[in-house]
């Protein structure tokens, strides 16, 4: 009796140190399958949005202005405010703009043309209207169908402006984001015209 006993107590102490030990490895088994690999996948996420989001800055501002006599245009009726000033061809602005004006007036999108401006290409392609910004050739794109005393209006582009033909206040808020923006031209179906056209 005794020495069924002892056996008996030395099963018992093989089972509590024997259940946690085999617990302790399903459960480390268990972590490296499967919340590592989630918590690596959830890493690489991030990181992918943090790419996504460089070269990018959000930009939100308002306030009353009063209008400036164009100096870009040789007529000298137009009056203007720019809400971007233009800068280079790498910046892009995106966003919306809200506007109220004392007089009607045209928002417009500017972009740089980021090809020579000199360039011959085939009258079949029509002509894009541009005008010179410090020496820089620039594209207006008018935003509303006709000037307004009030709007809210989307754009994308590398300047903003609020322009007509006398002078005006407005009140206006804009939000959006600054982009550093890539150049893709490819003009090159015109240019092969040019050459056949010329060399024919």
């Amino acid at each position: 009796m005794f020495k069924i006993s002892i056996h008996y107590n030395n099963s018992s102490q093989w089972d509590s140190y024997s259940m946690p030990r085999l617990t302790l490895i399903v459960l480390l088994v268990f972590f490296f399958i499967c919340v590592i690999p989630g918590f690596s996948l959830s890493a690489l996420t991030i990181n992918n949005m943090n790419d996504t989001n460089q070269g990018s800055r959000a930009v939100s501002f308002g306030g009353t202005v009063s209008s400036n006599p164009e100096t870009f245009h040789s007529t000298g009726l137009e009056q203007s405010f720019f809400i971007f000033p233009v800068k280079n061809e790498s910046t892009t602005y995106s966003g919306v703009l809200t506007f109220t004006s004392s007089k009607p007036v045209q928002i417009q999108s500017i972009n740089i043309l980021t090809i020579n401006n000199s360039l011959k290409l085939p009258v079949q392609f029509g002509t894009l209207y541009t005008f010179p910004v410090n020496d820089t050739a620039v594209i207006p794109s008018n935003l509303l169908d006709e000037p307004k005393n009030t709007g809210s209006v989307q754009f994308s582009g590398n300047g903003l402006r609020i322009i007509t033909n006398e002078p005006f206040l407005v009140s206006y808020s804009f939000s959006g984001k600054e982009f550093h923006s890539v150049i893709k031209n490819d003009i090159e179906s015109s240019l092969e015209v040019y050459r056949e056209l010329t060399f024919s």
